[in-house]
């Protein structure tokens, strides 16, 4: 809807990270977070949630039909988004709400991109180098990127260090058309 603005799924996440680090139920909210977050990918669940002339009476059988094993917790939060036709945020609310769990057990995830898959013995050198570097638990998600020639393309959060020698070459290339080779 033009001009609505969107709830901040941040407040959202470090609202309900509080409120399960508090009551002890950190990994019960990450498991309903994932399961609403799931749902808010698809738009016949958005729809059904946001749509007005539902009264919150409908959509809570609705919701005890479609998600039965929701928590009164997780049901409150997706009616408040219902109201605030916001529930297509729930990935990002999960999203936020995994950092925070990760900041407080002091895990680091990070996300290397390489041409060709990596060994374990590769990937154990490189956890050992970021957790080193980072000064934390170092949990790696790798991937093949067949565009890359060689290199590692490592992704920690909102940085990315770029090692792969595809990015070599372009900043030669541009060294070499400045004429600074």
């Amino acid at each position: 809807m033009a001009g609505r603005r969107q709830p901040s799924s941040k407040r959202y996440a470090q609202a309900l990270f509080e409120l399960a680090r508090e009551s002890g139920t950190v990994a019960d909210w990450d498991e309903q977070l994932a399961t609403l977050a799931a749902a808010a990918g698809t738009p016949e669940f958005v729809s059904l949630m946001e749509a007005p002339e539902i009264t919150a009476d409908e959509r809570s059988r609705a919701l005890e039909h479609v998600l039965p094993d929701m928590s009164d917790g997780a049901s409150n939060l997706l009616h408040l988004l219902a109201r605030a036709r916001a529930v297509q945020v729930l990935p990002q609310v999960h999203e936020r709400f995994r950092e925070l769990v990760d900041a407080s057990q002091g895990v680091v995830r990070v996300e290397v991109a390489s041409a060709v898959e990596l060994s374990e013995d590769n990937t154990r050198r490189i956890v050992e180098q970021l957790s080193a570097a980072l000064g934390g638990d170092v949990r790696v998600t790798a991937s093949v990127d067949s565009e890359l020639l060689g290199g590692l393309v490592i992704r920690v959060g909102d940085r990315v260090i770029d090692g792969s020698a595809r990015q070599r070459l372009n900043s030669l290339r541009g060294a070499l058309a400045r004429g600074m080779v």
